[in-house]
């Protein structure tokens, strides 16, 4: 009978015991880990290619990928969080330089309001594409 301590030991101590917000960090730590910056990683390999400078930082809420064009930024994108009550949502903080000034904008991933857990690399790739096509087509 005093396996039952163990047991109780192991509910108290187990996932059941994370709160709410520690469950929904972790899931976001690995949505960046698995999801978010492999596909920036992917951007980033392609960009080479027509002579851009990337940069890819992760930090445990957030993953920032820099572009450059001959050692000028053109944009910045930072993936991050916001909270929802139904989960977390992802977003993408952008920024874009404009001359001598800086615009900062926010960009939704999929579905408005898809939670992370159903978003992909194809998700960040696309949401990263018009983005920067938008930059590109506006000079």
């Amino acid at each position: 009978m005093g396996n039952w301590r163990k047991e109780l030991g192991k509910i108290v101590t187990g996932k059941g015991s994370a709160t709410r917000a520690e469950l929904e960090n972790a899931q976001f730590a690995d949505f960046l880990k698995n999801t978010a910056a492999p596909a920036l990683q992917q951007i980033a390999g392609e960009l080479a290619q027509y002579n851009r400078e990337t940069s890819i930082r992760e930090a445990p809420a957030s993953v920032a990928f820099t572009v450059r064009r001959d050692g000028i930024e053109e944009v910045s994108f930072r993936i991050m969080r916001r909270y929802i009550t139904s989960g977390i949502v992802a977003y993408a903080e952008v920024r874009v330089a404009k001359g001598t000034h800086y615009t900062r904008h926010d960009v939704a991933f999929g579905e408005s309001g898809a939670t992370v857990d159903l978003l992909t690399e194809d998700d960040i790739i696309n949401s990263f594409l018009k983005v920067y096509r938008m930059i590109n087509e506006g000079e």
